[in-house]
């Protein structure tokens, strides 16, 4: 027979009582903040969930990659940096172990490409004489002349490129990493910030902990809009000074197209002043920090001493054939 239930008449030894209230007092915060933090990581990982289009399910990377983005962070900001910090760690952090490396691969690429004008402008004088003679003998008009000295200077231009290793391509390299970055991040700080988008929605009822009184300065509310305008400022001349400091360090052999793609980044940086006015601070620092890591990156690119380092071939700029492109 099971006996009744009774309580008991002596309390339990203190060693106990102290033991148990230790782990209560220890454990049962911890449990909540991991469940909260998970909660987190979840609902960021459900911005973009699975949709059903015509019968067929279609999944994505991104809900993984922004959750992997939230784990960094907090694991930066667990080790007792405050918000300001951790963004700026976690911008630094993801910079160097991503796009670092991808960039000293191009730069490597680029430095062959621009050191290799000499020659380039060498084969254009040559196929100049050529076309010409060819062009002579088959009655062509200056036109078809002009038509044909492109086609084959283009041909000749990509096939030495090629040769040494330093095919066009690789100058994509870099884009196809650094904006996808670039957008996973600002929407895994949107998530944190709890800032609503048209085309997205609120992501959670409030902001992670902290956030709200985690900045600096006059920026302590990362979750509010810079009211100075200063970050947004600053984050556009950063775009500006990259996009100056590209275009004069590939000024030797820009084609029309690459002349184009420069002043449409000019007048994005310029434009991207307003849109970083109206996002939460968070936001803009992820940004700032970003767009300056750009602009040291460049310019530490150009050191002799650091080309020499990262075994980066040494610049010597030629003048553009302007006759034929």
């Amino acid at each position: 027979m099971n006996r009744p239930l009774t309580r008991l008449k002596k309390p339990w030894p203190h060693y106990i009582q102290t033991s148990v209230s230790h782990y209560c007092k220890r454990t049962i915060p911890v449990t909540l903040e991991s469940d909260r933090r998970n909660h987190t990581l979840w609902s960021s990982a459900a911005i973009i969930s699975p949709t059903t289009i015509n019968g067929t399910t279609t999944d994505t990377a991104l809900p993984a990659v922004l959750a992997a983005n939230e784990s960094v962070l907090y694991s930066i900001h667990d080790a007792g940096m405050p918000w300001w910090a951790t963004i700026v760690a976690g911008t630094l952090l993801l910079r160097t172990t991503m796009t670092l490396p991808i960039a000293i691969y191009q730069q490597r690429a680029m430095g062959k490409m621009i050191n290799l004008a000499p020659m380039i402008q060498s084969w254009a004088e040559t196929l100049k004489v050529q076309v010409a003679k060819e062009s002579k003998q088959q009655g062509w008009p200056y036109q078809k002349y002009q038509q044909e000295l492109q086609k084959q200077y283009k041909q000749k231009v990509n096939s030495i490129y090629s040769h040494h290793g330093c095919a066009r391509w690789k100058m994509l390299l870099l884009p196809w990493v650094q904006i996808p970055l670039f957008v996973s991040m600002s929407l895994t700080l949107r998530h944190l910030t709890a800032y609503p988008l048209p085309w997205l929605g609120q992501t959670s009822n409030l902001p992670a902990e902290g956030l709200s009184d985690g900045g600096l300065a006059w920026f302590m509310d990362l979750t509010a809009v810079d009211p100075t305008m200063v970050i947004p400022v600053m984050i556009g001349a950063g775009n500006l000074i990259n996009v100056e400091l590209n275009a004069w360090y590939a000024r030797a052999n820009q084609s029309k197209t690459q002349k184009i793609m420069t002043n449409a980044f000019r007048v994005l940086s310029v434009a991207f002043v307003p849109i970083a006015a109206n996002a939460p601070m968070a936001i803009g620092l992820y940004w700032l920090s970003s767009a300056w890591y750009s602009v040291v990156q460049n310019i530490a690119f150009k050191i002799p001493r650091v080309r020499i380092a990262l075994k980066m071939p040494l610049l010597n700029v030629a003048k553009k054939n302007k006759n034929i492109e």
